[in-house]
């Protein structure tokens, strides 16, 4: 089971809660500390995930009626966990983008 930072760094979004209960189910993941929850100026429809790879992991931008990014901490191969979520069917509804943050990259 993950550690959460700083015990409860903050709640999470309806979307993101989804996203999480899955990551928590995975193994191979060290920590997943989720960040501060923004509101949706523009009216989108739909729940979309982008992944952005960094040294630690990855960093998972949520967004559905607000916006939450949540940086995940990995001890394997990142692109195995988000092949795991993608195939979940809880995430089923979800758009997945993906794109690469690390430096010399």
């Amino acid at each position: 089971m993950p550690k959460p930072r700083g015990r409860e760094h903050s709640t999470l979004t309806e979307t993101a809660d989804i996203v999480v209960r899955e990551l928590e189910r995975l193994s191979g993941i060290k920590m997943i500390a989720p960040g501060e929850i923004r509101t949706n100026k523009r009216s989108s429809s739909g729940r979309f995930i982008t992944i952005s790879y960094t040294q630690a992991g990855f960093e998972l931008l949520i967004s559905g009626q607000s916006a939450q990014k949540v940086a995940v901490h990995t001890k394997s191969d990142s692109k195995l966990i988000i092949q795991k979520l993608k195939t979940s069917k809880k995430l089923r509804d979800f758009v997945f983008k993906e794109r690469v943050r690390k430096p010399g990259e």
